[in-house]
């Protein structure tokens, strides 16, 4: 384990974060979007306009902390303090934790559209709940090598790569 300075990690985390915003409305708009093409169910178009301005707002939030990491990390912690820990061990625990998550919230809304027991249940809650299982899933499963990825992207840019 390598000994790293706390803006590094700091960096990280903000990565994490930034991706945690930018992926955790996504099922709600893979499925209204999905719904509202399909014609299941009659969506207003002011609640479809609410939530896709929800969704880009996250996203575009999640994509500065992502894009201003360093420069916030500076901003945020004193140079000079460390720790033991790595980056690649941190982006996998996180990328691992966000996707048990959105297993969880997946499997409690096809639960939720499996306990309705109407035939015209909402198509809704299993768009989003199975949008959800399917981004945990991927995010789970590719938990290690995102953090390989992550020290990858590290090595090009000490490298000199931006």
């Amino acid at each position: 384990m390598q000994r790293m300075q706390m803006r590094p990690l700091m960096a990280s985390l903000l990565a994490l974060l930034g991706l945690w915003m930018a992926l955790r409305p996504l099922p709600d708009a893979a499925a209204s979007l999905s719904i509202a093409l399909a014609g299941q169910e009659d969506i207003s178009s002011s609640v479809l306009m609410a939530q896709f301005v929800h969704f880009f707002s996250n996203t575009l939030i999640g994509l500065s902390l992502i894009l201003w990491r360093e420069a916030l990390s500076r901003w945020l912690v004193p140079q000079g303090s460390g720790v033991l820990v790595s980056p690649r061990a941190c982006m996998a625990v996180g990328t691992a934790l966000m996707g048990i998550y959105f297993i969880a919230a997946g499997t409690v809304l096809l639960g939720e559209f499996l306990a309705q027991q109407r035939p015209n249940a909402s198509a809704y809650l299993l768009g989003r709940g199975g949008t959800s299982v399917v981004v945990g899933a991927v995010l789970l499963l590719s938990s290690a090598g995102g953090s390989r990825l992550w020290a990858l992207l590290l090595k090009l840019r000490s490298a000199g790569w931006r």
